[in-house]
């Protein structure tokens, strides 16, 4: 029969959604996957890779062209492609990395929260100053309060998070972050100074998620660990902000006052990056999730694989209402549950592992060994070298992937705390330890390193493991037992070192450690290298019954 050259052209009807059609020839009957860059001779067809808006799958007449060629002749459409140039293989990164680096700064001042009370407790508490003092009862409260309200932000914040996307609820929550930072530092009552603290967990009980959801969203499989990381950094960085500040003895209101100003880069930055495509197609604006794609990978690279997996994924998910209900009906499916569980078991056991307290009550720590060190610069030297481990974690994290990090990591965390209460259990003896004043010191800082190299598995397989249409409402449900363990671990650290001793706490700390190592052996499944549709495609799709 007669060879015919096909060409195929997307159709500008608003109504279609998004469909990637593979690229075939036509030769005697029979379909031959062809290159697109190629323009072969004798009659053979070719066609440009269709993408058409519809995710029912159907062109109009005037979107097909098929103008007869004749036997042996040449291409009729060929002069339109000929010169085409040939799509790049590889994402633009430098778009990825500018959108990573403005959330960073976002969580640069989650870390700041984070390490707040480790490094103004000591004047707080402190009987001759003549600023506020936090009683006892105060100082559980001061320490764990903004958990709390981590945990009920979480829940507003998947609801945000659903109908207005990560980065427009970055934009609400960094001008409320900097306010309460402001009032904090001007508070002349501990009632103010205790409420503004909740409150202000409350926000970054949303920005967290929404700044590491959009980074996870936009980043290339290939590089995601490594931007991730970058993300995990600045947290830890945060934490050295405040304890370099707290370290200069300017008090706690300078250090208030600073943090406030960490919110600036975001916020002017957020006002150029685009919406995640991921949240915009769970949306129905397939247009606008083709650009912010575009954005994100470089106008010269083919995103029709990954814009059709995206797509499909969600299409396939969300044939019933995309509300709140909705997506937690989704997350019941099983394999949806079973990584629910999995993750919030380890979120929640993961305060636990002394994490909290070692940052939250560094400085307090090491003034209880009564050693001839500076426990300020101490707790700044711990701060530095958490920030080290994780720089370490951004380097090998998409080479030798999260389960080998996450188990080797939490092991040797496991001998960190039991050293750690084991030199205080000799210090309630009659051994004179003062020779080995410094092993407190060097045993945090060797478990913080370690933490900085294993803790952000957990953060990153939070939104990993979950559907994209689920990803907001899961990682928030999450976060909620995340925040309820780091409040329960912080509030209850005076309660247990008065029970059964400071040394008695931190071996309960080994031993979560090695449960959440072996857990995550057996339980937890490798990612790495892997695209997030990959990842949950093995998800059964439920049919709509709506």
């Amino acid at each position: 029969m007669g060879k015919y050259n096909l060409h195929l052209r997307s159709s500008n009807s608003p109504r279609d959604p998004v469909i990637t059609a593979a690229v075939k020839g036509i030769e005697n009957d029979t379909f031959v996957e062809q290159d697109t860059s190629q323009n072969e001779q004798n009659g053979r067809c070719h066609a440009a890779s269709l993408q058409m808006k519809s995710l029912a799958g159907h062109t109009t007449e005037g979107d097909v062209d098929v103008p007869r060629a004749s036997e042996g002749g040449q291409n009729v459409t060929s002069g339109q492609h000929g010169g085409q140039k040939r799509a790049e293989t590889r994402p633009r990164i430098l778009t990825q990395v500018a959108a990573t680096l403005v959330m960073a700064f976002v969580h640069m001042g989650i870390g700041a929260v984070y390490g707040y009370t480790g490094v103004t407790l000591p004047e707080l508490t402190d009987p001759e100053t003549q600023d506020l003092f936090l009683s006892p009862y105060e100082v559980a409260f001061f320490a764990s309060l903004a958990d709390l309200g981590g945990a009920f932000g979480s829940v507003f914040g998947g609801v945000l998070l659903l109908r207005l996307g990560q980065r427009t609820t970055s934009l609400l929550g960094l001008p409320l972050n900097a306010a309460c930072w402001l009032v904090m530092a001007f508070a002349h009552s501990t009632t103010l100074l205790l409420s503004m603290w909740f409150v202000l967990g409350f926000v970054t009980g949303f920005l967290s998620p929404a700044a590491s959801m959009y980074v996870l969203e936009v980043s290339h499989k290939d590089i995601r660990g490594l931007l991730f990381g970058i993300v995990t950094t600045a947290r830890r960085f945060g934490i050295i902000f405040v304890f370099g500040i707290g370290g200069l003895r300017i008090g706690w209101r300078a250090v208030g006052f600073a943090s406030s100003a960490l919110v600036a880069v975001p916020l002017v930055g957020s006002l150029f990056l685009p919406n995640s495509p991921r949240w915009l197609v769970t949306r129905g604006r397939f247009e606008e999730a083709r650009d912010s794609l575009s954005f994100f990978r470089g106008n010269s690279y083919d995103i029709s694989s990954e814009l059709a997996s995206i797509t499909e994924q969600v299409e396939r998910s969300q044939r019933r209402k995309s509300g709140f209900k909705d997506q937690v009906r989704m997350m019941m499916e099983p394999s949806t549950r079973k990584n629910m569980a999995l993750m919030g078991f380890l979120s929640l056991l993961s305060p636990f592992s002394g994490i909290v307290v070692v940052i939250g009550y560094a400085v307090p720590i090491l003034q209880i060994n009564k050693a001839d060190i500076d426990a300020y610069m101490s707790a700044l030297l711990t701060s530095v070298v958490f920030a080290a481990g994780t720089v370490v974690h951004i380097c090998i994290v998409d080479r030798v992937g999260r389960k080998p990090l996450l188990v080797v990591s939490f092991l040797l965390c496991t001998l960190c705390m039991a050293s750690l209460g084991g030199y205080f259990y000799v210090q309630t003896t009659d051994i004179d330890v003062s020779a080995y004043g410094w092993a407190p010191a060097a045993s945090m800082i060797a478990f913080l390193f370690l933490m900085g190299i294993g803790a952000p598995v957990i953060n990153i397989l939070q939104g990993e493991l979950l559907p994209t249409s689920v990803r907001a409402t899961g990682i928030s449900v999450i976060l909620i037992f995340m925040y309820l363990g780091s409040f329960t671990s912080a509030f209850t650290y005076p309660l247990i070192s008065s029970a059964v001793g400071v040394h008695g706490a931190f071996w309960i700390y080994s031993g979560v450690c090695i449960t959440i190592a072996i857990v995550g052996a057996v339980c937890l499944p490798e990612t790495r290298g892997r695209s997030l549709e990959e990842i949950t495609k093995t998800a059964p799709a439920q049919s709509t019954q709506e």
